[in-house]
């Protein structure tokens, strides 16, 4: 009989990532995961957007990619899958263990460049090894902090996981690890690194994410990336600052900002009023954003 749970995960498995209608999902997923998951707590997977990756079973996060086959934030990875062009440069600012900085060099077919910033030592050996096992050779990795300054700083997070929230505000887990990071500024680092300038940036600092853009001023003004934001009002709160403040400075280069919300895209006026965490912003006044505000569509946007 021990065919029967591997085979009940087989089928669990298919339903969650094939089945059309998606109604029910998370109330069997809540239900029947914790049975079905199984003993390693590691385990190698490919996932539906074409890259394999190690997931631990053990972070809730990484076990529903296990389980659905996809990254739960389906509307944003779909936005980088459709706005990025073969030859374009990708950056990745937070990178955890690398779903990303994979999926934008998937989507770029081994052409362009992926640029994958993580501080934490446990992500960043995690990010490494899922590069490894993908056969792509367009990504640069830097275990590094990104901020508006270069220094040093503690990183806080969960002690013993790759953690999708580690910060350097102290917010989230109240059992904190801690360890010592370096940091940088984007147009410094970029700079000093030859780096060539970004078509598309994705910043998730955990409220960081004004001091990232503080630093990247001149990569602002000289190359206006597409961005991805995201914007959580309890990091951004231990942070000392707010989406108002966020929304102020990317005004002065033109930027709007967008949200997803049921499969579409819309543009937005207050960026407080926005429920998601994950914000696009794009400058209308450009005609390669427009064009690509175009693709998703951005309702509004016209």
């Amino acid at each position: 009989m021990n065919w029967l749970p591997s085979t009940g995960r087989a089928f669990f498995r298919w339903y969650l990532r094939k089945f059309p209608l998606r109604d029910g999902k998370s109330f069997f997923y809540q239900r029947w995961s914790a049975s079905l998951t199984p003993a390693p707590r590691f385990l190698t997977v490919s996932l539906d957007a074409g890259f394999r990756m190690n997931l631990d079973l053990q972070d809730p996060v990484q076990r529903k990619m296990y389980f659905y086959g996809d990254y739960d934030e389906r509307y944003e990875a779909r936005l980088v899958r459709r706005l990025l062009d073969p030859g374009e440069r990708f950056w990745d600012i937070g990178a955890n263990i690398g779903y990303f900085s994979l999926l934008a060099a998937t989507a770029l077919k081994n052409t362009g460049q992926v640029v994958a910033f993580e501080p934490g030592q446990g992500a960043y050996g995690r990010l490494l090894e899922n590069i490894a096992l993908n056969p792509y050779r367009n990504l640069l990795t830097y275990n590094l902090a990104v901020t508006d300054r270069e220094g040093e700083a503690t990183l806080y997070l969960a002690p013993g996981m790759a953690d999708g929230c580690a910060s350097l505000y102290g917010a989230g887990s109240q059992s904190q690890g801690r360890e010592s990071c370096r940091t940088v500024s984007l147009d410094g680092f970029a700079t000093s690194q030859g780096l060539p300038g970004p078509d598309f940036i994705k910043i998730d600092v955990e409220g960081a994410e004004l001091p990232v853009l503080r630093g990247a001023r001149e990569i602002l003004a000289s190359f206006q990336p597409l961005l991805l934001v995201e914007l959580k009002e309890g990091p951004l709160a231990a942070a000392g600052t707010d989406k108002r403040e966020i929304q102020e400075l990317l005004a002065g280069y033109g930027y709007a900002p967008s949200y997803p919300h049921r499969r579409k895209w819309y543009l937005a006026r207050d960026v407080r009023e926005i429920k998601s965490r994950n914000v696009l912003w794009f400058n209308p006044a450009l005609a390669a954003h427009r064009q690509k505000a175009g693709r998703l569509p951005i309702l509004g946007a016209q």
